[in-house]
């Protein structure tokens, strides 16, 4: 039928909804640490920890640092760590530079 459009694909994610429920934090958490992997591990659980805590909403954070850290990769479990360590995972907004630029 003309104009019609096909169903979208299944996702890979858990709850698709716009809730942020622990199965999907734990993939978010495993995908940002496999995309830091090509940098050896000890760059990686820092690369992920960073991320999580520059660009995560602070709800996000509380959750994953809540959650089961054995589910996680090593990687994603060891970031998760670190941050909980530091106390950083109520962490900052990023720099806001950027946005300054855009507003020029």
């Amino acid at each position: 039928m003309p104009g019609v459009r096909p169903a979208p694909a299944a996702s890979p994610l858990p709850n698709r909804g716009n809730s942020m429920n622990s199965g999907r934090l734990r993939y978010m958490a495993d995908q940002i640490a496999r995309n830091f992997a090509a940098g050896g591990e000890a760059a990686a659980i820092a690369a992920t920890a960073e991320h999580i805590r520059l660009f995560w909403d602070p709800r996000m954070k509380a959750a994953i640092l809540a959650d089961d850290r054995n589910a996680l990769s090593p990687v994603a479990a060891a970031a998760v760590d670190r941050l909980a360590g530091q106390g950083a995972w109520h962490g900052s907004a990023p720099d806001s530079s950027c946005a300054s630029k855009a507003d020029g």
